[in-house]
């Protein structure tokens, strides 16, 4: 087995989880609304991430999909039973290093492609270098696969459990301590912050803050707050571990449940008792607990939906997301990207991108400038990667690491 192909068709997986690819594939409808809004400052507000303290459901795509990796964490590793640690983690940081690279890429493939036409490979090589983005969605994914499935392979469900709740200690001491300024977890102040610059440099973090009006250096998938985002694949690993070993599905939805609920109220009870804010930028620890419980919540809905009511056949459009969600995801960030490099002389005569231009004769253009409008065309542009991906689920085309 390759860590990374196009694998051709083949039979049908007896031990795969509808529920768990349906889960997987309303996350991932609900992240490409959420990721191409046309225009984002028209958008609806439960469609925005929440500017800094605070929570929308948007704020729970990205950790819905760690929550997912992990659960699909203890079922693959179980194919590593037969074999001998050092095979495994060989072939666990081998897809780790694979997907992070991926990460890294994606967002200059267009670049590079544009360089070659004329030829100035070198201009694209010097800008990668000065100013590629280390971190990301994709990177963050693929530390936390990495790191998780070592522990997993290391550790007693306990002492999972042990290790998680040291990390989000950690993490709260390292911001409460190392934060400067009257708050030590704002934008400018916080301690995250401050070890990405050392580490990493401005050029190389995330540019889409803005400060004053200008744009401000900060990664919300930075290195230190991959700590506590850790945990969230571990919540999702020990869910998994319980849905397989608990065959009867309404028991499992009755105790999946009160946990969850624990979770979501140890959030708050950090959040608003403690002074550790639920912050998603930030990956707090408030919100690792906060959306660690949400997560399991929707889990459950799923299972029960699916495996319960039996209504599994009725949410068909999502499986075609959940069984094929890397390429999904990779054709619809690397869309906007394709899109964002194509440049369209206005009416007006002023320049406007490919993604502007289709967002104004689209959406804009049914239902004007506003929140309707975003979602139209961000619903419209989900609808063309479902079809492509659909193409390639009927093919048998599905991209793995």
């Amino acid at each position: 087995m390759t860590p990374s192909q196009v694998s051709g068709r083949s039979e049908p997986n007896p031990n795969r989880i509808l529920a768990l690819d349906i889960f997987r594939g309303w996350t991932i409808a609900f992240m490409i609304l959420v990721n191409t809004p046309g225009n984002g400052d028209r958008s609806w507000a439960p469609l925005q991430h929440a500017r800094w303290h605070g929570f929308t459901p948007t704020d729970l795509v990205f950790p819905s999909f760690l929550f997912i990796i992990g659960v699909s964490a203890w079922f693959s590793l179980k194919k590593f039973q037969t074999q001998t640690p050092g095979a495994a983690l060989t072939k666990i940081w081998w897809r780790t290093c694979i997907l992070f690279f991926v990460g890294m890429l994606m967002w200059y493939v267009p670049g590079f492609v544009a360089s070659l036409y004329p030829f100035h490979p070198g201009d694209f090589l010097e800008e990668f270098t000065k100013n590629v983005r280390v971190l990301g969605v994709l990177g963050r994914l693929a530390l936390c696969y990495g790191i998780g499935c070592t522990l997993a392979l290391r550790l007693s469900p306990r002492g999972l459990i042990g290790v998680s709740t040291a990390a989000l200690l950690s993490y709260w001491a390292l911001l409460r301590l190392f934060g400067t300024g009257p708050d030590p977890y704002s934008l400018q102040t916080n301690a995250a912050l401050r070890f990405d610059l050392w580490l990493l440099g401005p050029n190389h973090l995330y540019q889409g803050e803005s400060v004053a009006g200008k744009p401000f250096a900060f990664d919300p998938e930075g290195v230190l707050s991959t700590l506590p985002a850790l945990v969230t694949f571990i919540i999702g690993y020990l869910a998994g571990r319980f849905l397989d070993r608990t065959t009867d599905r309404r028991h499992a939805v009755s105790e999946l449940f009160p946990i969850a609920l624990i979770l979501v109220a140890a959030g708050f009870v950090w959040d608003y008792g403690f002074g550790f804010p639920i912050n998603k930028k930030l990956w707090t620890s408030s919100y690792t607990l906060f959306v660690g419980g949400l997560s399991m919540l929707l889990l459950g809905l799923a299972v029960w939906l699916v495996d319960i009511k039996g209504k599994g056949g009725l949410l068909g459009f999502f499986n075609v997301f959940g069984k094929n969600p890397l390429l999904a995801y990779l054709v619809s960030e690397m869309g906007v990207v394709i899109m964002n490099t194509i440049h369209i002389q206005s009416g007006t005569g002023g320049v406007q991108t490919g993604y502007e231009w289709l967002y104004l004769h689209t959406g804009a253009a049914i239902a004007g400038n506003n929140g309707l409008g975003s979602f139209l065309f961000s619903f419209g542009y989900m609808l063309c990667c479902w079809v492509v991906s659909w193409f390639c689920f009927r093919k048998g085309l599905l991209l793995k690491v």
